[in-house]
């Protein structure tokens, strides 16, 4: 358990304030933006955000359990512009869950939802047992916005999810933008270069599969109606053309070199994955009642 507990730390850690740097204005995004409309990180990054709203249906009546909330400029979102009814969360980072507990608790009407969420381990089942077992934080809504290839294991989110939304009994939805492999029959070479990647990003080997591998795993927990559609053009390859265009970005990473160094090295990665056919970026929901 201690092992456990120090581990979590150390890979917390990983997980900082550094996307500050990339944002504007007070915004602290941390996602790889969704750039079709998206002109500067921070309206990419809401763009993104949008798309995996859209594509659940977000509303009034949702539900919302977060699976990695970041900053919470996705809560932020979540409860003020699409209104939704109720809103909990689990994430990594620990300086990142105390910047978005002061924000979602100064945030006005919604600031009550500050006090369901909390730093932790989402694959944890004892910690999302406890989140939920009050029978007034029932959710219908999973999310996982670019954050579960980072899961210890996203299988076993998948399984967890799907426990979350069956016993309501009632239909609900799970939501992620997240990363496949898109062809599972790499080279020596390109394969090399992706697991040095996966190493360096805190990424489980395990989280890159094929889309239909993905599914399957879906389906194994007990999703169906899955839906998913391929958005990679206008997420992996812009990201680094805007990071090596921005003026903004490269003044303010001006004397952090470690965090300049950590995105210039992903951006290029990105980029040389989209068009080496080696990943695919895209949404996907599926349902967990028919």
């Amino acid at each position: 358990m201690a092992q456990r507990a120090n581990q979590h730390k150390q890979n917390s850690e990983f997980y900082d304030l550094s996307e500050r740097l990339l944002n504007s204005g007070d915004a602290y995004w941390g996602n790889l933006g969704y750039w079709q409309t998206g002109s500067d990180y921070s309206s990419a990054c809401e763009a993104l955000a949008h798309q995996l709203a859209i594509k659940v249906g977000l509303g009034v009546s949702s539900r919302i359990f977060d699976a990695g909330f970041g900053c919470g400029d996705q809560l932020l979102l979540w409860s003020e512009y699409y209104q939704v009814e109720f809103l909990c969360g689990i994430n990594y980072s620990t300086s990142q869950t105390a910047v978005a507990q002061q924000r979602l608790a100064k945030s006005g009407t919604q600031g009550h939802f500050a006090q369901y969420i909390m730093e932790g381990d989402v694959t944890n089942n004892l910690l999302l047992t406890d989140l939920l077992t009050n029978k007034h934080h029932t959710v219908n809504t999973v999310l996982a916005l670019d954050c579960a290839y980072h899961f210890p294991s996203r299988n076993t989110f998948f399984n967890d999810s799907f426990q979350i939304l069956d016993k309501n009994g009632k239909e609900g939805c799970i939501g992620l933008t997240d990363i496949v492999l898109a062809n599972p029959h790499l080279s020596w070479l390109k394969r090399k270069v992706l697991n040095t990647m996966l190493g360096l990003s805190k990424i489980p080997p395990e989280n890159i599969v094929t889309l239909e591998r993905y599914q399957q795993q879906l389906q194994q927990a007990g999703f169906q109606h899955i839906n998913n559609q391929d958005i990679s053009e206008y997420v992996l390859e812009p990201f680094g053309r805007w990071l090596k265009s921005s003026a903004i970005a490269k003044r303010k990473l001006k004397g952090h070199r470690s965090a300049w160094l950590k995105y210039k090295v992903t951006a290029a990665f990105l980029g040389w994955a989209y068009r080496n056919n080696v990943l695919r970026y895209i949404v996907i929901t599926a349902q967990a009642k028919s």
